[in-house]
């Protein structure tokens, strides 16, 4: 009875019933204000479960940890989503798209069954490809919008394809099985491939900068967060195999660093950086140790933290055509801006002491420990080569000089001064990355406690 009622009262039943409601009565209601406050709710629920103040339906702290993150991610798009036209529209569908979104990423990675895992993941992508899609009347968004759903449906058939071979070899659905049945087999490495699609990982990233391009960059700053938490999530659960996940993120460190070199954009520049930073996470969980697994973890923790301040002061700049050279000059114009977003990039670069340099140097020490002194030398010269271009938008940001057709730019562009919910969300995500710049020490308790609990 006990655990029936707290099953009830799980943050999966009350997005589930939120949905609902908003769907059927919330036309005239504030979609963004209730969305907010319902994922508030879910938050909750799920940090009392970790403070074993709650309910018990999942006892894993792996995935209580998860959750919790794709819940502090989901509110901080809401956050960014204030303002915003394209979401604040009079349909106001946007805000419950994102709260579904939500909703299957919490579902996933609370899923021990291949049906289950594939029908969260389903919900997820199709509510995704409405929001790639909102920008109707771009022609990038719709480029965007198909790209994203024909590669979709081939990984879902790569899924679908690999269930059906596991299934067909163990006669069972269950991930906990199969795990202890089989290490490598066609429909495992299937399988793995479709969650790497969903990772943008490479060779399977070509639709990650065409959609980070087209889509809005609420929706971008979505793409690059909550949907790849789940994902990694279920990618350590399910055990993939360890050789195509190496590989794929040796490739996608390499690939990411050279890719971005020669963009001209912001959103195409963050969405290589992005592959990169998968390709650092997945180099962790390929790894297989407790260590590396535990590595993984923080480098996803501090990505998204950093992904939420950078995209969150991109939004409030309301740059015009998405070029990096619009942030010329932001020294002068607001330094306490320009600051903040000159110390993101070059945390993401991983330049030290920056939390970035903490999450990077876990995951090399790891690959150094388990004799990867190879692969660990071609990662850290892709640091290297990555970091030009993150050193690059800061030298804009302080030293680029204004031309005529900036300047005549600038005098047609509508100044919008910056929403406040934009504002504590950029000195939020920042002093919590100058926190774990000084003291590190509760995230590695809370990922070392969550990782543990895998074994």
């Amino acid at each position: 009875m006990y655990e029936t009622l707290n099953i009830v009262l799980g943050p999966e039943v009350l997005l589930s019933i939120a949905v609902l409601s908003l769907v059927l009565y919330g036309i005239n209601l504030s979609t963004l204000k209730i969305s907010a406050g319902v994922i508030c709710m879910a938050g909750i629920i799920i940090g009392a479960d970790y403070f074993n103040l709650g309910y018990v339906m999942i006892t894993n702290c792996w995935v209580v940890t998860c959750k919790f993150i794709i819940v502090i991610g989901s509110i901080s798009i809401l956050l960014m989503s204030v303002g915003e036209e394209i979401i604040v529209r009079p349909t106001q569908s946007a805000p419950i798209l994102v709260l579904i979104v939500a909703l299957s990423s919490l579902l996933l990675v609370s899923s021990i069954n291949w049906f289950s895992i594939y029908l969260a993941i389903e919900l997820q992508t199709l509510t995704l490809f409405i929001l790639v899609a909102l920008k109707r009347d771009s022609a990038y968004s719709t480029e965007a919008s198909l790209k994203y759903f024909v590669l979709g449906a081939v990984s879902s058939g790569l899924f679908l394809f690999g269930c059906v071979l596991l299934y067909g070899l163990t006669g069972t659905t269950s991930v906990q099985e199969i795990n202890s049945n089989l290490t490598a087999d066609i429909g495992k490495i299937l399988v793995t491939i479709s969650l790497l699609f969903k990772l943008s990982v490479v060779p399977f990233h070509m639709w990650a900068p065409d959609v980070y391009e087209g889509s809005p960059t609420v929706v971008t700053a979505l793409l690059a967060t909550v949907p790849k938490i789940g994902v990694f999530s279920i990618l350590v659960q399910v055990g993939p195999v360890t050789n195509v996940v190496i590989l794929c993120a040796v490739l996608s460190i390499v690939y990411g660093a050279v890719g971005a070199l020669n963009q001209t954009k912001v959103k195409r520049l963050l969405a290589y950086s992005g592959i990169g930073h998968m390709g650092f996470i997945l180099f962790g969980l390929g790894l297989g140790s407790f260590e590396s697994i535990q590595a993984g973890l923080i480098y996803m923790i501090i990505y998204v933290i950093m992904s939420i301040c950078s995209f969150s002061i991109l939004l409030s700049l309301n740059l015009t055509k998405d070029f990096i050279i619009e942030v010329r000059e932001l020294s002068r114009k607001t330094p306490v801006v320009a600051f903040t977003l000159a110390f993101i990039f070059l945390s993401t670069a991983g330049i030290p002491p920056l939390a970035g340099f903490l999450s990077k140097w876990l995951v090399l020490l790891s690959g150094v420990s388990s004799g990867y002194y190879l692969i660990c030398s071609i990662i850290v010269v892709s640091s290297v080569i990555a970091g030009v271009y993150y050193v690059r938008v800061v030298q804009i940001i302080y030293f680029q000089v204004e031309n005529s057709v900036l300047i005549w730019q600038r005098i047609f562009k509508k100044e919008r001064a910056m929403e406040l919910s934009k504002s504590l969300l950029i000195g939020f995500t920042f002093f919590i990355i100058l926190f774990l710049m000084v003291s590190p020490n509760c995230l590695l308790q809370i990922t070392h406690d969550a990782t543990i609990s895998l074994y």
